[in-house]
């Protein structure tokens, strides 16, 4: 009797140490608030709504000094997720794609967005179109999702693909409104030279200085 109690008492002891604790999942998973201010000027460049991309570390969704890849592209020029969110979640390594919900982030604006990770699967990117750009846009590349989290005030890029001509005739944003025309580039990403004035974009409208977002993540 003595020795099927401690039995018992056993088995109970090891269950318990199944049961998972208050704020923990059986799979692992975590939340991650990720909260994104547009810190244009009033006015200059709504960023789109953006791409979030939940990954481990054998992917590589973009990279300064890279070629931008067509749904990077897409996102750049156009503002058009749907490219990445078809082909992203079929890369090695990739978990989870989608596009965050509330549409278009005005200057000045915050919104914030919930990301799970879990496991190996513990880096985000995140892709936004400066829309009023031939093919500018910012966001994170590959943001290690630990700890409690961190804050990044990010620049803008040129995705390379397309020539900044600053016509209206190829710009996708309130400025203009001719989505999917292109004058394609083909260079690397590399930082934004910003708006220059050589087309019909005034830079004291459109222009911007310094970082162009703010990105906050932070434990759920």
């Amino acid at each position: 009797m003595k020795r099927l109690a401690l039995g018992m008492l056993g088995g109970l002891a090891a269950a318990a140490l199944l049961i998972p604790t208050a704020g923990s999942s059986p799979s692992g998973e975590r939340t991650w608030d990720v909260t994104i201010t547009n810190l244009t000027p009033p006015g200059s460049q709504p960023l789109s709504p953006p791409l979030f991309v939940v990954h481990s570390s054998k992917a590589d969704i973009w990279s300064v000094g890279d070629i931008a890849t067509h749904p990077v592209a897409a996102i750049a020029e156009d503002a058009d997720n749907g490219p990445a969110e078809s082909a992203f979640v079929q890369l090695p390594g990739v978990n989870d794609v989608f596009t965050g919900a509330g549409g278009p982030i005005p200057p000045g604006a915050s919104r914030t967005y919930a990301v799970e990770a879990s496991g190996q699967f513990d880096r985000l990117s995140v892709l936004m179109m400066l829309v009023n750009t031939n093919d500018g846009f910012t966001g994170l590349d590959s943001e290690h999702l630990r700890g409690h989290g961190d804050t990044r005030s990010v620049m803008a890029y040129d995705a390379g693909s397309e020539v900044n001509n600053e016509l209206t005739g190829f710009i996708p944003g309130p400025c203009c409104n001719h989505p999917f025309v292109r004058d394609p580039e083909g260079e690397l990403i590399r930082m934004h030279e910003g708006i220059t004035g050589r087309g019909d974009l005034s830079p004291g409208i459109y222009g911007w200085s310094g970082p162009v977002a703010r990105i906050q993540v932070s434990r759920g």
